[in-house]
């Protein structure tokens, strides 16, 4: 499955930040398939999300609104960001301002919910401001760690129906240096996990449907594989589909690898 690339953007990429606004045909050429855009902090909306916004739109741009954090956030602010956005657009929320507390998370969270009844995303990395609860693991993950596919220190999510977002992520921010073509400067680039299509991110996009769980094609080979080996002879173990050191000992049999 091809690699469904993204790019996250806000007022500092628009004029007089620089030379020239977000062009989405131009992104869209460069192979980006999606978008999330900068929509409020504090008590202010971003200062070019509409154009931002409706600019995408008008491309047939997938596209997420973020919400920045802070620990002073209240409902009367969550109202405000509300009826500034409103119906139909799915949040982000952006976690990574120092202070802000898990239950403020889930403020957001309770009321993004009321308003729009649908769940959102949750963007925070390795050592957020305060420990991810159980409640936050339940929206998708978009996960920060710019580094290569090898030495991610989180796996993407494998499809498993149930999912507890704490321990896998949905989208992978992996660089905020990438030059794109429609943005000027360096930017963040994001990554669907491998097991996410566009169309199925798409469909969660337009009324949080849930992602389609996959179905685990791995561990149905490695037990027709241990089945294999057990019965020309070599002791793989129970046919668990689990790859364990009875397994690896069987296939080094096999190979006649002495290692």
């Amino acid at each position: 499955m091809p690699t469904v690339l993204g790019v996250d953007y806000s007022h500092w990429q628009n004029p007089p930040n620089t030379n020239y606004p977000p062009d989405v045909r131009q992104m869209q050429a460069a192979g980006m398939q999606f978008v999330i855009i900068k929509a409020w902090e504090a008590d202010n909306p971003d200062p070019n999300f509409k154009e931002n916004w409706a600019n995408a739109e008008a491309d047939n741009m997938p596209r997420l609104a973020y919400v920045w954090l802070h620990e002073s956030d209240s409902d009367a602010r969550r109202n405000a960001c509300f009826n500034f956005l409103g119906d139909n657009i799915p949040i982000m929320l952006d976690w990574e301002q120092e202070g802000v507390s898990n239950v403020t998370v889930e403020h957001w969270m309770d009321a993004i919910e009321k308003r729009y009844g649908r769940d959102g995303a949750i963007y925070y990395g390795l050592y957020p401001p305060d420990t991810p609860t159980a409640r936050i693991g339940q929206w998708l993950r978009v996960f920060p760690e710019y580094c290569t596919q090898s030495q991610l220190k989180l796996p993407p999510w494998d499809g498993d129906a149930n999912p507890d977002w704490r321990n896998c992520w949905a989208i992978w921010q992996s660089t905020e240096k990438a030059n794109i073509d429609g943005i000027d400067g360096l930017n963040d680039l994001d990554q669907l996990a491998p097991c996410i299509t566009i169309e199925d991110f798409v469909a969660w996009l337009d009324n949080g449907e849930p992602l389609p769980a996959a179905p685990d094609t791995v561990k149905p080979a490695i037990r027709r594989l241990q089945f294999r080996l057990n019965g020309a002879g070599y002791e793989a173990g129970q046919p668990d589909g689990l790859w364990g050191q009875h397994t690896q000992s069987a296939i080094n049999d096999y190979s006649g690898w002495d290692g």
